[in-house]
């Protein structure tokens, strides 16, 4: 049988970019209205007290995710550059490694599970009898189903790396809508609770999974798995865990930031506590939506660079980076623009406080001061993993979260005050800038601007 035709690799680059981010946007957003839509549920039809209870859990379930995608990720990086050189034997032995990898995960996982779990949640939900029921019940059902978690994963960013982006949109939307409709017949008509949200997730796993498989299995996809694979299943472990583990703790700094930043107004706000933290959370809704269409443009340029560079196409994967950094920089402008202007306001949207509104237009021009620069700094950490360059882009991945904005949020506030916990996001993004620039000089006289391969 022929293998189908890489669609990376040929056609207009903008085209090919936008045929590739486009449904990637469209998917992340609509994961984004999943986690509005499952609080809401939670709140009205269980109580303060289960949406308190999966709070709590959110550090635990996030590790999971960032698990997933660092080998999700990690895969991805390798599969495009072997599908483009065309050596598909090598990529089929990466997919049947990546899976071999997961039963790895999943393992280590439930073990520290079995053993640590419920001390941890009872610690987490500080003994209270009601919310550690909750908080375990829900816990519980996530590991115990998180392979489908684990497969979702992998199997959709194979989807996206094959240029099948089409039905990996098909598979997000299945995921989503199937959580959405399981949630409200499990939470709202069945009156499971917190359970209902776990298992309206899992149950939406497997039907996505279900529709994936047989897409494969009837022979649509470049990637298929067969009992003659399984000789593989070791394969590649340590390039994908080294080139996944950037963006999986990227998603973990994101805990920690938000973490870090809560310790420090306990620790120097003077008053209205309540008020700040009720506004950093609309702060972080806000920007977490903004963030969502630059992680679609990250991930769609991975696959386009990744297969032209693995072809060979370096004149592509150059032009793909180009434009991702145009189209990154104006839209990252623009978000930056528009919170500025409407800071007075954009809190109302989400809160009736004046208190609250207040402090979101107080903080708002701090937190995003340098937002502009935050799309291509992303942007070129993402070419740098795509093209295997895991070292510099673990540096330019985490440098911005675990170098300078968790220190910072700490260091500056005795100096500076309860303003100094928001000068640190400005002072990270700049620092960033700077570590960036200080990196590509270093590789300037070997590439274009510290990026461009040239024949």
């Amino acid at each position: 049988m022929t293998a189908p035709a890489n669609s990376f690799i040929a056609g207009s680059i903008p085209r090919v970019f936008a045929r590739t981010a486009l449904p990637i946007i469209f998917l992340t957003s609509l994961n984004g209205l999943l986690t509005v839509v499952d609080a809401i549920l939670l709140g009205a039809f269980v109580g303060p007290d289960a949406l308190a209870a999966v709070t709590l859990m959110f550090p635990l379930v996030m590790l999971l995710s960032a698990l997933a995608t660092m080998v999700s990720s990690g895969m991805a990086s390798v599969l495009a550059r072997q599908l483009g050189a065309g050596h598909l034997a090598e990529a089929r032995a990466s997919f049947a490694g990546t899976h071999g990898l997961l039963l790895a995960v999943y393992v280590i996982v439930l073990v520290l599970f079995v053993f640590a779990g419920r001390p941890l949640v009872d610690l987490v939900a500080g003994g209270e009898p009601h919310l550690v029921d909750m908080a375990w019940q829900f816990l519980a059902i996530t590991v115990f189903t998180s392979p489908l978690l684990l497969l979702v994963a992998v199997h959709s960013d194979g989807l996206r790396v094959e240029g099948r982006i089409g039905f990996m949109a098909l598979g997000g939307i299945v995921v989503t809508l199937g959580n959405m409709v399981f949630n409200v017949a499990f939470i709202a008509w069945a009156g499971m609770g917190v359970a209902g949200s776990a298992w309206g997730s899992a149950l939406a796993q497997a039907l996505a999974l279900a529709v994936i498989f047989a897409y494969r299995g009837a022979g649509k996809a470049q990637l298929s798995l067969g009992l003659a694979d399984l000789r593989f299943w070791r394969q590649g472990w340590t390039e994908m865990l080294a080139l996944g583990a950037p963006r999986s703790l990227s998603f973990i700094g994101i805990a920690l930031g938000a973490a870090a930043t809560i310790l420090a107004l306990r620790l120097h706000a003077d008053g209205g506590q309540g008020e700040t933290v009720a506004a950093y959370g609309v702060i972080t809704r806000i920007m977490t939506f903004a963030y969502l269409p630059l992680l679609g443009m990250s991930l769609a340029m991975q696959a386009v660079v990744g297969n032209n560079y693995g072809a060979g196409l370096w004149d592509r994967s150059n032009a793909a980076l180009k434009l991702t950094m145009v189209y990154s920089l104006v839209y990252s402008a623009v978000v930056e623009v528009v919170l500025m202007v409407g800071r007075e306001s954009v809190g109302a949207i989400f809160v009736s406080d004046p208190a609250v509104i207040a402090e979101v237009g107080r903080i708002v021009p701090f937190y995003v001061l340098l937002y502009f620069t935050l799309g291509p700094m992303m942007m070129i950490a993402s070419y740098l993993q795509s093209i295997g360059d895991a070292r510099r882009s673990a540096l330019l991945s985490l440098a911005r979260t675990y170098l300078f904005a968790v220190p910072l949020t700490f260091i500056l506030p005795p100096i500076m005050g309860e303003t100094g916990i928001w000068v640190a996001y400005p002072a990270a993004d700049f620092l960033l800038v700077v570590v960036t620039g200080l990196v590509l000089f270093g590789q300037s006289r070997r590439l274009g601007w510290g990026l461009f391969k040239t024949a």
